[in-house]
């Protein structure tokens, strides 16, 4: 077994480019990422941590990838990473039938997570896959309600989430429209929770149909 550095993991984190890379490119820098992760042995298992679970949110992403082989690659490696981390629940979410119900309780545990998770996510917002594009939308509507009455930090996503209303793609510019909708009301009403119940029960059951 190899003995793997946080910086050579860290570097291989499959975080989204600001370039569209190749189907076949990020195949492989997904799966040299499972390679890094399974390497990693005694000591540098809990030094590596933090920077392993900083791949999660992209590789969850990339399992629904519109390339066959990427979206593979994605499903083991968050496998890879759910061993590491001894986190469980992670491996619900490469099963074909996990529903975004099973994503809320899988990744957005606590406030300081789903912040981590929702700032990782925006980039998403602009990936060339219109399905790509869909999750980010539907994940950042759910994570938003576990940021508390914090105005700011909604309209910061409001504001990355506004450009979608004009998506290509009908499912985007409908879920972007809803999620905008629901957000601003929330922001017009910082003592209730309703709109955010609301928004994440109106995901969650638009995705299991």
């Amino acid at each position: 077994m190899l003995t793997v550095s946080r910086e050579r993991l860290f570097l291989k984190s499959p975080s989204p480019s600001p370039y569209q890379e190749s189907s076949r490119l990020q195949e492989l820098s997904i799966s040299l990422f499972r390679d890094l992760v399974e390497a990693v042995v005694g000591n540098d298992r809990k030094s590596m941590k933090k920077e392993v679970q900083r791949g999660v949110l992209p590789l969850f992403f990339h399992t629904q990838d519109k390339t066959d082989s990427v979206s593979k690659a994605s499903r083991e490696a968050l496998c890879a990473a759910a061993d590491l981390l001894k986190w469980k629940k992670l491996k619900d979410l490469v099963q074909p039938q996990q529903t975004w119900r099973t994503v809320e309780r899988s990744l957005v545990r606590d406030r300081r997570r789903a912040e981590e998770y929702m700032e990782q996510s925006l980039p998403y917002l602009n990936n060339a896959q219109a399905i790509l594009r869909e999750a980010a939308v539907r994940f950042i509507g759910i994570t938003a309600r576990h940021l508390g009455n914090r105005n700011e930090k909604l309209q910061d996503i409001c504001d990355a989430l506004q450009p979608l209303v004009n998506d290509a793609e009908p499912s985007v510019r409908s879920l972007a429209s809803q999620t905008l909708m629901t957000l601003g009301t929330r922001r017009k009403q910082p003592t209730s929770w309703w709109s955010l119940r609301t928004l994440c029960c109106w995901l969650c059951r638009d995705r299991e149909r």
